[in-house]
């Protein structure tokens, strides 16, 4: 089970989607055309597949922000896990 963020999912995302900006040349230069999840300044999850890099991305916080490294400007993707207790006798 995901552990709760340690800051509120908005103010994450946005530092995720400043930190991406910040490296976006050096992402350029090494994955120009993929998908890249940043979370908390690092790069943790790359692919050819936004949904094939989700469960990677989520796995700390339940949030990155995700973009395609040179076609920014086309589409952004925000990413969120919820995670809850399952019982079923509440059925």
């Amino acid at each position: 089970m995901t552990s709760p963020p340690s800051e509120p999912v908005e103010q994450g995302f946005e530092r995720d989607k400043r930190d991406y900006w910040a490296m976006r040349e050096e992402l350029l230069a090494k994955y120009a055309g993929k998908w890249v999840a940043v979370h908390q300044g690092r790069v943790v999850a790359v692919g050819t597949d936004p949904l094939s890099i989700m469960e990677e991305a989520l796995a700390e916080d339940g949030y990155a922000y995700t973009n395609r490294v040179g076609e920014e400007d086309k589409i952004v993707i925000r990413q969120r896990r919820i995670s809850f207790g399952y019982d079923e006798s509440d059925l």
